[in-house]
């Protein structure tokens, strides 16, 4: 393994142990001008390494899997027994900016542009 090839290896590591250590809220969401962050008020998220996502309102779970993207800044999420409003989660997203607690990511689909921003709790 070349020393670049083991420094992307080390870096994709860090950002994998941010995301999967602790739960994630949605702090904002939108489609288009629209706030609809209200609606997830009581989601938690759990973004587990081996690829699923587990997202929590009111004791009820409902699973899901998550794919990163590292090379395109993307992540994949897909809930596939879900009711509204974690159907609006699914899809690819493609991450605008980001920190070790918080997550800005945006989804341009046939009706506009979905802005999505999570929050480490």
């Amino acid at each position: 393994m070349s020393c670049k090839k083991a420094i992307e290896k080390k870096a994709e590591d860090m950002v994998m142990d941010a995301i999967t250590h602790g739960e994630w809220i949605v702090e904002q969401y939108f489609e288009g001008s629209n706030n609809l962050s209200s609606l997830f008020s009581a989601y938690s998220f759990k973004f587990n390494s081996d690829g699923t996502l587990i997202g929590t309102a009111n004791s009820v779970s409902t699973n899901g899997t998550w794919a990163p993207n590292v090379s395109d800044y993307t992540i994949d999420s897909e809930f596939p027994t879900a009711v509204d409003p974690l159907t609006r989660l699914i899809g690819v997203w493609k991450i605008k900016d980001s920190d070790w607690d918080y997550v800005k990511a945006e989804m341009v689909t046939a009706n506009g542009t979905k802005l999505l921003i999570l929050r480490k709790k």
